[in-house]
């Protein structure tokens, strides 16, 4: 079956039970308050060992409610819509949230009129039903395994998600939106001897019901994942050391995310924890260097028309040939600084509040041929895919697993290389830039980032660039 159509959250959520609500919120002193309503469907299917292994529907609706007293939150959260436990949270909200009198009226409430970035005829999660998406999965498995008698073991997924939400604050902000998405990833195993290696791709995003037909087929996915894992199996290690470096377009951008995004949200700009709160106005990276982070990404899983705070989504640049220029601002943190937030506040559902988060975050394209980059390596590593990575923000330290990597000689790409990493310092890497190349592509397929425990659809990108040296984890 395909999902339920969505009910009315402005039915569930009438003005004046949110206007009373927030009234609570406010009756310790707080001096902003904020009623969050969601209900989502969530369907997850999984293809194991040639057969469907688990099939899974999802029902998560109820209502988070916050008070903010300066600096203070006080947050709580109700399952489901019974005004009684709505009015409930609102006074735990509103007793963690001290500060003085009562706070006055919510003032008259404005709805967002901001414009969606795009727009989708026929959504996936709902549009498709139990059957058709299991035939999905069938013929990734299929795929992946018909592409070489190495391939042994094949893992398919396929998860969707349809969400509405509204949000309302005694600001007078008033917002209804929703997100669609959808994932089909395929991991595969490939066997040759006692040599084992994986290889993964996905396919989605926020997606309509056509897609994978005319955009990106199961097939595709699968042949992907397939033809890594076996290209991996005649793979050498890499030789370790510090050496020239050419990152792919499209996922090669988790490197900026980790690098760059993290250090540049509002809170750890405001408590002086991230290394980028004293740079404003600095070169963070090489000339010819420009970061964006913008939730107005068609299709990504980043993207939508206004945040889980009602505020609209936006281009922020952060770097602009090479200097810092900005930061990603949610609405306390925007509060406490003097600053206007950017549409970076999201949270994972109506039982968290809001965090400063990133949404597509990504180089821009420069006026290189991709080619051109390779052919100026005399020695070096060509990283085509990377897998996962971790920086910490304090000092800008980063690690991250290349999935699959070439060997670069005399300008050619010559052998494929598996089990290198990627370490260094972010500040210092991107200064190590030196050309971006015209093929800029954001992945907006499968990122998931995890923030104090809260997990938020991310896109990345960029377009193929070349670092003068990074230090390449291997054997010597």
């Amino acid at each position: 079956m395909s999902s339920a159509p969505s009910p009315d959250l402005s039915a569930l959520l009438p003005r004046d039970l949110v206007v009373e609500l927030l009234a609570l919120a406010r009756a310790q002193g707080a001096d902003f308050a904020e009623v969050y309503g969601e209900h989502t469907v969530t369907t997850a299917f999984s293809f194991e060992e040639n057969r469907l292994k688990t099939s899974q529907y999802a029902v998560a609706q109820g209502v988070g409610v916050r008070a903010v007293a300066r600096d203070q939150t006080g947050f709580a959260y109700a399952d489901g819509f019974a005004p009684a436990d709505l009015r409930e949270a609102a006074r735990v909200a509103a007793r963690i949230a001290r500060s003085g009198p009562p706070g006055g009226a919510p003032a008259a409430f404005r709805v967002a009129d901001a414009p969606a970035p795009f727009a989708l005829a026929r959504p996936f999660p709902a549009a498709l039903d139990e059957t058709a998406k299991i035939a999905l999965v069938r013929r990734a498995n299929d795929a992946a395994r018909a592409l070489d008698p190495r391939v042994h073991e094949v893992s398919v997924t396929l998860g969707d998600s349809s969400k509405r939400f509204l949000v309302a604050n005694s600001d007078g902000v008033w917002a209804e939106d929703g997100a669609d998405l959808t994932r089909l990833s395929v991991a595969a195993l490939a066997l040759e001897g006692d040599v084992r290696q994986s290889g993964f791709a996905a396919g989605g995003g926020c997606v309509d019901a056509d897609y994978f037909e005319s955009v990106r087929t199961p097939e595709t996915v699968a042949r992907e994942a397939a033809h890594t894992a076996v290209t991996l199996l005649s793979a050498k290690e890499p030789e370790a050391g510090t050496y020239p470096v050419v990152v792919g377009p499209g996922w090669g951008g988790v490197m900026v995310h980790e690098c760059f995004g993290h250090s540049m949200e509002g809170d750890t700009i405001r408590k002086n924890t991230s290394i980028r709160a004293v740079q404003m106005g600095q070169l963070v990276a090489a000339r010819g260097v420009t970061i964006v982070d913008s939730g107005r990404v068609p299709f990504s899983r980043g993207s939508f028309r206004v945040d889980d705070e009602g505020t609209p989504s936006q281009r922020t640049v952060l770097v602009e040939d090479g200097i810092l220029v900005g930061y990603l601002w949610d609405l306390l943190n925007a509060r406490l600084t003097g600053h206007a937030p950017t549409g970076n506040g999201r949270r994972a559902s109506y039982r968290d509040f809001p965090l400063c988060r990133m949404t597509n975050t990504y180089i821009e394209p420069g006026p290189h041929a991709p080619a051109d980059l390779i052919a100026s390596v005399a020695r070096g590593l060509y990283c085509k895919s990377l897998g996962g990575g971790s920086v910490n923000p304090a000092d800008g330290n980063f690690s991250f697993q290349v999935t699959e990597a070439w060997q670069i000689e005399g300008g050619r790409l010559t052998h494929p290389v598996r089990n290198a990493t990627l370490t260094g310092n972010g500040n210092d890497a991107m200064l190590k830039i030196e050309a971006v190349a015209n093929d800029l592509a954001i992945d907006g397929t499968t990122g998931s980032c995890g923030k104090d425990g809260q997990w938020k659809p991310v896109g990345v990108g960029q377009p193929t660039v070349k670092f003068t040296e990074i230090t390449v984890g291997g054997t010597a």
